[in-house]
């Protein structure tokens, strides 16, 4: 069963702000640290991010001088928009990632929650779109679910519970996601967020300059 993604931005899942400010926290200070510092503008993408939770906090610490928002969901980028208005630094594109035509656009490019909605070889596919759109040198930042025993004790509950609604999440080891990173980029650094129980992995790479 796919995950119904109109419901999820109609009513959010119910711990998620909790978890959002933990990883929101983590997420903006590896950009900071990490961003590409050689241009004199920043151009960064959130990949699968319609109504994204994050945008408020990066604009205000990180100001991009573009943030683009790319999501197939065309419901999430319409509550973005009433919630955000319309800005010329900030461009919607209600797209299919996984048939995503862009290469070597953006100086950043992040996903948090996304890569982990598909099979192995969408997986691989998805993580792989990140790098094309990014720049040589440019960074790529990955956030997704990762199978620990606190993760797997904590869904077993809300699934029995019935307040389970990532119905196609998979959550990956950190060894699966590597492989695909590590053919395009160096990883600069990585880690399990633990406190927000259905802990998550994230993982910074630097674009190979050849690709």
């Amino acid at each position: 069963m796919k995950t119904d993604w109109d419901s999820y931005y109609d009513k959010p899942y119910k711990t998620a702000a909790y978890s959002r400010s933990i990883v929101e926290k983590i997420l903006v200070n590896l950009i900071e640290k990490h961003k590409p510092v050689a241009n004199k503008t920043l151009q960064l993408a959130e990949f699968g991010g319609a109504n994204s939770c994050f945008f408020d906090k990066i604009q205000q610490v990180i100001k991009p001088d573009k943030y683009f928002i790319i999501d197939s969901n065309e419901l999430g980028l319409q509550k973005f928009e009433q919630r955000i208005g319309r800005s010329e630094a900030t461009v919607l594109c209600n797209k299919d990632i996984l048939n995503l035509d862009m290469k070597n656009e953006f100086d950043l490019t992040f996903s948090v929650g996304l890569i982990e909605h598909f099979c192995v070889k969408n997986t691989e596919k998805m993580i792989q779109k990140h790098f094309d759109a990014t720049k040589p040198g440019g960074v790529v930042i990955l956030s997704f679910p990762t199978p620990t025993f606190l993760y797997k004790t904590t869904r077993f509950f809300a699934e029995k519970l019935g307040l389970w609604i990532f119905h196609d999440e998979r959550p990956l080891l950190p060894e699966e996601v590597v492989n695909t990173v590590s053919n395009n980029g160096t990883i600069l650094f990585q880690k399990t967020i633990w406190p927000i129980f259905l802990t998550q992995h994230i993982i910074v790479a630097r674009k190979n300059i050849e690709n």
